[in-house]
């Protein structure tokens, strides 16, 4: 049974590293019904930042968003029967409504099988409506844009024509609007908005109204249907009749990708022929439910709304829109990506691989899978890692291991043990309360399993392999570098100075022991040795001197500064340092906006010191809400923020997705010049991502003057360091050499399994 549990995790690793559907292909053109690229729906402008609907909203989607772009209007009808734009039914959920006196009246209708109470649009003029202002309609959004007025059909129109884009109008209470404030008030303001505003989309919800609206000005009617937990609109299985009244339709994504959702989280399932159903039955077919902030999380994306998008606009099939609350997002994926995702083995062989930064996976593919494992670790090869890390831990008996920190409890099944936890629970000052790697004794830690790491909350990340995989040693992980020649070790050793005085353990010996007995001391070996702790890597420089060392500024040190003066006490113990993003782009703790650019990489790079980047997330909770929930805005801006002459002043990203890292640098049109004369931009130009500029107004707190970090520790005299003289070279291969004779055994067959599965996958794919 263990064994077929192995290679089903091994067979997700492979099949979550496959390349995804290409955007464009310049053979085929673009799969959409017009043959041109797709439209990015603003669904309520850039909703996932400012107030859905609001003025600002509208134009930043507008300003920001590459074309073709639509901005979307959900209608209501006011007392006066005028228009309004406001999501969802009731005013109060994205206004602040109840704060007015003239618009402080709940009413209670009789619709949709109910009785409904609540703020309605129809019981107010619009001149009311517009003394409201619109307020954030998720928790995970910006709660500080209070003050920003609501956009009417005709602002929206008028934005649309001054940016050239186009306008959506979409009905989702048809039935109820018909009815109120008046008979068929609906339709009476839908016919004179028509005639005096150019609008390309409407979208209706009932197609029995729809069938009685009379398009002009070249609107092109669309029937939206709705999502009936998971099931799908009857109408939906009779797409000819729909055509006879309609030029499209407006489907929930779960019709062309089936989702499952479970306790925890939502995995999507294979695509369906909806696309192509549609284009055949001669309807456009646009898709809506995308925002980057949305949860549950979907698993298959490793949380990259880019990487979602794409899976909707690929070679097989293409979307003719997508609605989102980050349009520039979904701008990026179309425009940014026409070959899609791609593994390491498929970018175009004209283009040679970015090598600065390098990307260091943390953990492994630690995002994805259980992290320090390895099964994270292939992957993040397989990702297309430059340097894979070991973060080492100790045991109590004196073995190196990899873990995510010393506390067991959050990355083991130790905690599913009441014995164990009895045994072992306990406090430390330094290191709070938990089980700690090293009070247990490495017989016992063999037999624990990883588990994911959960840093924001329970679902933020698959746990579907949690109790899988084993914890590896630091021998295990450095035996990888005998197969995986190209892929470089990050050795972190994490809290040598204080497990060494609280437990008499020696990390720095055991450390460069194991790096001498593998042979990885030299001064060619694609080897990092990495520490917080100063007297650790004052101690490596003594004895293997040829090991090239990082310094980590640590995470917990975040309220502190980093002058010229700590970077040159650092630089005597190393040339490369490690830097936490909070000492780099600092975030408003009010707002969560970046507050400031610090210049720490521009003196450490003014003293030659080469500067890694920690970290790069794809959770939206990681990124300030400057950069819209988007890891590639991130990168995007650090790059260009931190530059000079042209070249990046980066030298390396850290990150738990190194999947999403690697395409950004190496496959993407508008990050770099790809291709050549096969350039395929969907456009026939490379369109820019947006370029984020700090806004001002969101910043409310004033950093004080931090104290001067401290880098140096009181005198350590780590005993039982190896003379790391490298042992002499094993004996060459026969002809027909065995990997296995100096790989454990689950080394081997992991990586074994690997080829298998990615050949028998790839088999499958040329052969279907």
């Amino acid at each position: 049974m263990e064994k077929k549990m192995n290679l089903n995790l091994l067979t997700l690793v492979v099949l979550v590293t496959l390349p995804t559907c290409f955007a464009y292909n310049a053979t085929i053109g673009w799969q959409t019904f017009n043959k041109g690229p797709p439209l990015v729906i603003a669904n309520g402008g850039t909703s996932g930042l400012y107030p859905d609907q609001t003025l600002r909203a509208y134009r930043d989607a507008a300003n920001s968003t590459s074309s073709p772009l639509a901005l979307l209007c959900d209608l209501m009808i006011s007392k006066d029967n005028f228009g309004i734009c406001r999501p969802g039914f009731f005013l109060e959920m994205s206004t602040n409504t109840t704060s007015y006196p003239a618009t402080a009246k709940r009413s209670t209708y009789s619709g949709y099988g109910q009785n409904l109470t609540g703020y309605f649009a129809n019981d107010f003029t619009l001149a009311e409506l517009l003394t409201v202002t619109g307020m954030r309609t998720s928790n995970a959004r910006p709660p500080i844009f209070t003050q920003e007025t609501l956009a009417a059909p005709e602002n929206v129109s008028q934005i649309a024509a001054e940016f050239g884009v186009a306008t959506w109008i979409n009905v989702e209470f048809p039935e109820f609007f018909q009815e109120y404030p008046a008979p068929n008030s609906l339709l009476s303001y839908l016919t004179s908005f028509l005639k005096t505003n150019k609008v390309q989309y409407l979208s209706v919800t009932n197609s029995s109204i729809l069938k009685l609206i009379a398009p002009t000005n070249g609107t092109r009617l669309v029937l939206k249907l709705l999502d009936y937990d998971g099931l799908v609109d009857p109408l939906f299985q009779n797409l000819t009749d729909i055509a006879t009244y309609a030029q499209g339709v407006l489907v929930p994504n779960s019709y062309v990708i089936p989702k499952n959702f479970t306790g925890y989280g939502v995995y999507e399932g294979q695509a369906t022929t909806a696309v192509q159903d549609a284009h055949k039955a001669g309807l456009e077919i646009f898709v809506y439910g995308f925002a980057n902030d949305r949860q549950p999380y979907i698993y298959n994306y490793s949380k990259d709304p880019v990487l979602e998008v794409l899976s909707y606009v690929g070679d097989s099939f293409t979307a003719d829109g997508i609605v989102t609350d980050f349009p520039n997002t979904a701008a990026t994926a179309i425009h940014c990506y026409p070959d899609g995702f791609d593994k390491p083995s498929t970018i175009q062989a004209s283009t040679p691989k970015l090598t600065n930064p390098i990307i260091i996976a943390e953990d492994g593919a630690s995002g994805d899978l259980p992290g320090s494992t390895m099964a994270a670790y292939l992957k993040a090869i397989d990702d297309g890692a430059d340097y894979i890390e070991c973060k080492v831990q100790i045991t109590s008996d004196g073995v190196p291991i990899c873990r995510d920190g010393e506390n067991l409890l959050n990355n083991t099944n130790i905690g599913s043990s009441q014995a164990k936890l009895e045994k072992y629970y306990t406090a430390y000052p330094d290191f709070g309360y938990g089980v700690f790697s090293f009070d247990v004794p490495s017989t016992e830690i063999q037999n624990l399993r990883g588990i994911i790491s959960r840093p924001n909350n329970s679902t933020s990340r698959d746990p579907a392999n949690d109790g899988k995989e084993s914890i590896l040693t630091l021998k295990e992980f450095l035996n990888l570098s005998k197969i995986y020649t190209n892929t470089g070790l990050y050795v972190n050793v994490q809290n040598a100075y204080k497990v060494y005085r609280l437990k008499n353990l020696d990390m720095v010996s055991a450390v460069a022991t194991a790096l001498a007995v593998a042979d990885l001391t030299n001064a060619g070996d694609k080897v990092l040795l990495a520490s917080e702790d100063t007297s650790a890597l004052n101690a490596f420089q003594e004895v293997i001197p040829n090991v090239r060392l990082v310094y980590v500024i640590a995470n917990n040190e975040m309220d502190y500064s980093v002058p010229r003066e700590v970077l040159k006490e650092i630089k005597k113990y190393a040339d490369t340092v490690h830097i936490y993003r909070s000492f780099i782009d600092r975030i408003d703790p009010y707002t969560y906006f970046v507050n400031k650019m610090t210049s720490v990489v521009q003196e450490a790079k003014a003293l030659n010191m080469t500067v890694f980047y920690a970290s790069i997330s794809n959770e939206y909770l990681n990124l300030a809400f400057d950069y819209r929930a988007d890891p590639h805005l991130k990168m995007y801006y650090l790059l260009q923020e931190l530059q000079s002459n042209g070249k990046s002043l980066l030298d390396g990203f850290l990150t738990v997705y190194p999947a999403t890292v690697y395409n950004f640098l190496n496959n993407n049109y508008c990050y770099r010049t790809l291709g050549g004369a096969t350039n395929r931009s969907m456009s026939g130009r490379n369109d820019p991502i947006y370029r984020v500029y700090p806004d001002a107004t969101a910043i409310w707190y004033i950093p004080p003057a931090f104290p001067v970090l401290n880098v140096t520790q009181g005198p350590v005299s780590y005993g039982n360091v190896v003379n790391a003289t490298p042992p002499a070279p094993p004996p060459k291969p026969s002809s027909s050499p065995s990997l296995g004779s100096n790989l454990p055994f689950t080394l081997l067959a992991s990586a074994v399994l690997i080829f298998i599965l990615n050949f028998t996958l790839q088999q499958v794919i040329i052969d279907g």
